[in-house]
């Protein structure tokens, strides 16, 4: 009786892998779909150079002691041919492949996780593997090695390729025990570590090597039951245990990972707006529904056990696919109308299907046909799709419009999540939360003389290759700059309106803010419309020139984590002396005094007075920060400069 019980577990189990398999294949096939002809090659031979370690590929580490090779990783055709397409000139390497084959094999699995394979994938998307590891197996020394190496096939990859790789080196029994690390670059540390297992459990797709055992065991088992599973198997059956690595059970998330969770999405949305929509989104559902819903990755599994990814069926079984109409459904159900639409279109913008654009017969892929059927759905008509493939060619305005909206949810979102959790339960780190959280003060704060970050994340798109600069004075004699994006000289009423992007009483800040949120750079054409003297176009562009070198845009995630655990300090300092006034005066009669701080920050203050302010951390603290003096062009300017300088009796460089 108890054999027969053995061998129907054992046949199940045979079933469930066999479903799990036909899923990973379809899932490979999916993100070789999509990529272009130039990178899929890539696919194939990535696997291969953490397999081998040989001089004349990239990778290679002189060290005998240098761990390589992947577990139940085999030759193919298709790795030959991808091999002998990126490396024409070593075909005959290939040939006798034994001279090339470890004799140990020391990584125990390459898993994918994230928007490949799914109907996220994009151009742009970055490859994240897990290289995943028996610590106990590996010396410290030996990990470094096999770091090195990896590291070594990123840069290969992003010089010859421009495609990013990031390989994450996993040791399983730390992944099992939700050990991330610390909340740093792409790692998200204590902040979300259950989370993060299960977002890997919900994306990952098996390269090469062995799969996770949570595969296997359906998706209502307790952890008691899992492990029993596992110890159910036998070397040599089938399954045989030596095909499986025990990246430990999730039957459930964890509610006190929720708060870290959202500040942490919060921290990404800076970077990636659509994405963290949609992330919020998906923590503030789980919070809604944490008494009677199943994590997505147990329900994920559940359809790939029940047969659901056959052909004709790939809508269901897409992971991104599948969080969104959980979402949707949520969201529908509170009767949140604005929300619904505002994650269509992250949705639409983030999977970028350009459905307004024609395709050839036959070439329609599984993400264009899952976006078809979801626009078809909402009733999309195609001006409006149209419009949204044409991202690039919003105004500055939609796109400040669109942020603004993206924002004010991920703000909303993170206040009604937070009013419902218990913050002294919260189990991400203090260290982390002092880091996630400066970033977030840094980004979204408004301070006194602060130069405010716009509330983009689109980066390049808000650039303006022109910008004209118009003055106008108010009732009061008070002054009024304002920019505008294109070249508008002479122009008045609605095109202004429709155009304007912001205006401060003073050119400075409005260089200042253009350059910090990434709208001007050196190659942008300043127009100064009537009655902007003494200030000349010169003057403008070579202000930016300085701003540039001296306070570059930041980028907040990337942020040092020492220096966020540190107190702030000045950074850089740059004066700037009588920019609106006439250039026939000698004397020092405008002072603004522009500053960056370590925690990401830039601010512009008025007046010798602030200087005073300021004497101690200019002068007295070590290292000391480099400060500059910025005069516009004329024949007083290096006298302009002494005077200045005589005046603060602090050490000054004059700009050219």
């Amino acid at each position: 009786m108890a054999s027969q019980q053995t061998l129907t577990v054992n046949q199940n189990l045979t079933i469930r892998l066999l479903r799990v398999l036909r899923y990973n294949k379809a899932r490979i096939e999916r993100s070789l779909s999509l990529l272009s002809e130039e990178h899929r090659p890539l696919f194939h031979v990535l696997p291969f150079l953490l397999h081998v370690n040989h001089p004349d590929l990239p990778g290679y580490i002189e060290n005998e002691n240098t761990p390589f090779g992947l577990n139940n990783y085999s030759y193919r055709d298709q790795i030959k041919n991808a091999l002998c397409e990126v490396f024409p000139t070593l075909h005959g390497r290939f040939d006798d492949i034994r001279q090339l084959w470890p004799r140990k094999r020391a990584i125990d699995a390459l898993v994918l996780m994230g928007s490949i394979g799914t109907i996220a994938q994009s151009t742009d998307s970055d490859f994240d593997y897990w290289v995943c590891i028996s610590g106990n197996s590996l010396s410290s020394e030996a990990q470094v090695l096999l770091q090195t190496k990896l590291t070594a096939i990123e840069q290969w990859a992003e010089a010859e390729y421009g495609i990013e790789i990031h390989f994450f080196l996993s040791d399983i029994n730390r992944v099992k025990a939700c050990d991330f690390g610390v909340a740093e670059g792409e790692s998200a540390g204590s902040a979300q570590a259950v989370l993060l297992k299960a977002e890997f459990y919900t994306t990952n797709i098996v390269v090469a090597g062995k799969a996770p055992f949570w595969w296997l065991v359906p998706e209502t088992f307790s952890e008691q039951q899992y492990y029993s599973l596992m110890d159910q198997l036998n070397e040599g059956g089938s399954p045989d245990p030596n095909w499986f690595m025990d990246l430990g059970h999730l039957e459930k998330l964890d509610p006190n990972e929720l708060f870290g969770a959202a500040i942490w999405q919060l921290g990404k949305a800076m970077d990636s707006p659509f994405k963290s929509v949609l992330k919020m989104a998906k923590l503030e559902v789980f919070l809604e529904n944490l008494e009677h819903e199943q994590p997505l990755c147990n329900l994920l599994k559940k359809r790939v056990h029940n047969g659901d990814d056959a052909p004709g069926s790939v809508a269901v079984i897409d992971p991104y696919a599948l969080m969104f109409d959980q979402l949707i459904q949520h969201y529908e159900s509170k009767e949140q109308y604005e929300v619904v639409t505002l994650l269509r279109e992250c949705l639409y913008i983030k999977c970028a299907p350009r459905l307004s654009y024609p395709v050839r017969e036959g070439q329609a892929t599984f993400k264009r046909r899952i976006l078809a059927g979801y626009a078809k759905q909402w009733g999309w008509i195609k001006s409006e799709i149209r419009h949204l493939d044409n991202l690039d060619e919003w105004s500055f305005q939609e796109l400040v419009q669109l942020s603004r909206r993206i924002h004010r949810f991920l703000i909303q979102c993170y206040r009604r999540m937070s009013g419902k959790l218990a913050k002294e339960h919260q189990l991400v780190s203090k260290e982390d939360m002092t880091v996630i959280g400066r970033r977030l003060d840094t980004f979204y704060s408004k301070k006194e003389h602060k130069v405010a970050f716009l509330r983009s994340g689109f980066d390049n798109r808000v650039y303006c290759p022109k910008v004209t600069l118009k003055l106008a004075k108010k009732r009061n004699n008070k002054k009024v700059w304002s920019a505008y994006s294109g070249d508008l000289l002479g122009q008045h009423g609605e095109v202004l309106d429709e155009t304007k992007m912001i205006q401060f009483s003073c050119p400075v800040r409005l260089f200042m803010w253009g350059v910090s949120n990434r709208i001007v750079n050196n190659d942008t054409q300043i127009f100064l419309d009537y009655d902007t003297d003494p200030i000349t176009e010169f003057d403008a562009q070579n202000l930016i020139k300085h701003t540039l070198d001296l306070f570059p845009p930041v980028k907040i995630n990337a942020l040092p984590r020492e220096d966020l655990l540190a107190p702030q300090h000045i950074k850089k300092c740059m004066v700037i002396l009588n920019f609106t006034t006439s250039r026939a005066k000698v004397t020092v009669e405008e002072v603004l005094v522009a500053y960056s701080t370590t925690w990401g920050e830039t601010y512009i203050v008025e007046g010798f007075e602030a200087l005073d302010a300021l004497w101690y951390e200019l002068q007295e603290t070590a290292p000391r920060p480099p400060c500059y003096v910025f005069v516009p062009e004329s024949k007083h300017k290096k006298y302009i400069f002494d005077r200045f300088v005589e005046k603060t009796e602090l050490a000054f460089t004059l700009l050219d």
